[in-house]
């Protein structure tokens, strides 16, 4: 019975740090709706933290509306640690809740399996960061309005 006990405790501090690590594509996606929830009408970037520690903490930075431009530092907990706004007239611009979730599943077909950023410049081109499945780095950049992809990068970390 103590080996059962023991090996069940082991197990589950062995899946713990897998359970709260960022980068899952439902965290990017869970950023989306914090933003969302928050009121950016236009994402500019997501970068889920993948620090060695992380904490499941994110940044996410968009346009509240036609004057505002918001930066969000986000708790893994989904709580906000800091915001910052400014007041641009140079927007607003980036994309709605949903494209940005649209390029995470295309990014997905390519075969990302973990997040690291989205973000997308003025000109409209947006870049996808993270890694597949066996831990390559991927990088795929877009064009707005298109879920073909221009450009996939794959590096390995090795």
């Amino acid at each position: 019975m103590k080996t059962l006990i023991a090996t069940t405790l082991a197990a589950s501090l062995v899946a713990a740090p897998m359970a709260f690590a960022s980068g899952t594509i439902d965290d990017a996606k869970r950023a989306l709706q914090i933003g969302t929830d928050y009121g950016i009408a236009h994402f500019h970037s997501i970068e889920l933290e993948d620090d060695h520690g992380d904490d499941g903490s994110m940044e996410i930075e968009g346009w509240l509306d036609e004057q505002w431009y918001v930066e969000l530092d986000v708790n893994g907990d989904g709580s906000i640690r800091k915001e910052e706004r400014q007041k641009r007239t140079d927007g607003p611009w980036g994309l709605s809740s949903t494209e940005a979730a649209d390029y995470i599943d295309a990014s997905v077909n390519q075969g990302m399996s973990r997040v690291e950023e989205i973000k997308i410049n003025a000109k409209g081109e947006i870049e996808v960061e993270g890694d597949n499945a066996d831990g390559q780095e991927l990088e795929i950049d877009y064009r707005a309005g298109s879920m073909e992809p221009t450009k996939v990068e794959r590096d390995d970390r090795s």
